[in-house]
């Protein structure tokens, strides 16, 4: 592969979060710089082409809408790790009850992850809705210490008010991303071989008893 194609890359992004937390605001104003305040629950998957760092990125971002039906959840969430490159998820800091369902989606992603054998799916959390600080119930720190304790990157944005924001959001998935890919890539570490060694030699202890 030469020229522009070998510097393309693909990314299938899909945003989740409570209802009215701006998960569309936060995608379109991603998509077009422009900020619109009201949606409808309506399920999109849009395609977006960016150059970063001089390579073409061809965003797939799937925009879901909250669902507590469980069998649902549990079946489209095999479907949606499957898909994704990487998550990210929204809460707004005015409302604590969407910052609890952004903990249960982590750890719902993740045990998915691991039922599908996956290695590692790039996790972003991003509190929206910065600028109604007056409103705010959930701290910054308790994002920054659950983005800590998860193993995922944080962001407090307002995509009403700044396009910047919402743009580190995007690039700082795909840096999780690109992050991954390399890492799946490597070959086994001396920790992992010596740990595969360890494991014939017993085997080899047990057979000879």
């Amino acid at each position: 592969m030469t020229g522009t194609a070998a510097l393309k890359t693909d990314a299938n992004v899909v945003v989740l979060g409570a209802d009215r937390v701006g998960k569309t605001a936060l995608t379109v104003r991603f998509l077009t710089r422009r900020f619109i305040g009201e949606y409808g629950d309506i399920e999109s998957i849009y395609s977006h082409n960016v150059i970063v760092d001089g390579r073409e990125i061809s965003f797939s971002i799937w925009d879901c809408p909250y669902s507590q039906d469980l069998p649902e959840v549990k079946c489209i969430q095999e479907k949606r790790t499957q898909w994704a490159d990487g998550f990210i998820l929204v809460y707004s800091i005015c409302d604590r009850a969407s910052f609890s369902i952004v903990r249960q989606q982590i750890q719902c992603i993740k045990a998915t992850k691991e039922y599908l054998g996956v290695e590692k799916v790039p996790i972003v959390i991003v509190g929206n809705k910065r600028d109604l600080h007056h409103r705010r119930t959930v701290s910054s720190e308790e994002g920054r210490l659950l983005a800590l304790s998860t193993d995922c990157e944080f962001y407090e944005v307002s995509a009403a008010e700044t396009y910047h924001g919402v743009l580190l959001v995007f690039h700082g998935l795909l840096e999780r991303i690109r992050e991954s890919r390399t890492s799946a890539k490597k070959p086994a570490g001396i920790k992992s071989i010596v740990k595969s060694m360890s494991a014939v030699f017993a085997r080899k202890r047990t057979d000879s008893v």
